[in-house]
């Protein structure tokens, strides 16, 4: 399995996770264009293969803003088309993309399977509601857990299962602290609906040690109230035994999962 990373952070998410001839396209929050540069960077192509399917884990702008256009420059069939490539759970509104595509159902209860790659999603805390992803094939599992300000023992089971997981680490409470965002978005930032800090990322990390060992990539930093090696640090002193890296705010990578070394 590969993943495109192609952004995360409040400027924009979205990542492609493929495997084999299947694509899902995972949030909308950085349009096509931006997505197809990003992407030949990287060393493919987003045209004119496209991709079978589109989810998202909730309607924040960041994460789902360039839905319609998304649809509209992948030709996704139109509503009442048939064979839908777009899967919305419950708690995402997207009036426009549901009047105008063809949206079926994302499910909590029950896989979702797109092609090659089994998709299975679950609830976490946020002030919008909110899932984190697992993405299964080829023997290999990944995981996507971003925006979100609390966490438990059945998130920590659900990407503990995981080869490779894509983490939120967003601030560091003491640069939090002394920015200069007004005390509500502090507030909200910190609050168990909001974000995760370095240290309750490390937390979660420590926890998914009951449930397997995976390599943990950290995204969704906060420009002003992190620093990428600072977050590392916090989150690799949980698990000595489990790789940790960082995406930067807005950088794109290649992410291989569950190829065997060398």
């Amino acid at each position: 399995m590969r993943v495109w990373v192609l952004g995360t952070g409040s400027s924009g998410n979205a990542l492609i996770v493929e495997s084999g001839a299947t694509r899902v396209w995972v949030d909308a929050g950085i349009g096509p264009r931006a997505a197809a540069t990003r992407m030949r960077a990287l060393g493919s192509d987003l045209f004119p293969r496209g991709v079978d399917g589109v989810v998202v884990t909730h309607e924040h702008g960041d994460h789902c803003a360039q839905l319609e256009s998304l649809g509209k420059a992948l030709s996704l069939p139109k509503r009442d088309a048939g064979q839908p490539k777009i899967f919305l759970h419950e708690g995402v509104t997207a009036e426009r993309v549901r009047t105008r595509f063809e949206v079926a159902p994302l499910s909590l209860s029950a896989p979702l399977t797109i092609g090659s790659v089994t998709v299975e999603a679950v609830d976490i805390a946020h002030d919008a509601p909110q899932v984190a992803f697992r993405f299964r094939a080829a023997g290999a599992t990944f995981g996507y857990a971003t925006d979100l300000g609390s966490h438990s023992r059945s998130l920590a089971a659900f990407l503990g299962a995981c080869d490779t997981v894509l983490l939120e680490a967003n601030y560091c409470p003491a640069m939090l602290e002394a920015s200069p965002y007004p005390a509500s978005l502090k507030r909200r930032i910190a609050s168990p609906t909001g974000h995760l800090s370095n240290e309750q990322t490390a937390e979660l990390v420590s926890d998914t040690r009951y449930f397997g060992r995976p390599n943990v990539v950290l995204c969704h930093l906060s420009r002003g109230n992190n620093e990428p090696e600072l977050a590392r640090r916090v989150v690799a002193s949980a698990r000595a035994d489990v790789d940790v890296s960082v995406l930067a705010h807005g950088e794109s990578r290649v992410l291989d999962v569950g190829r065997p070394p060398g």
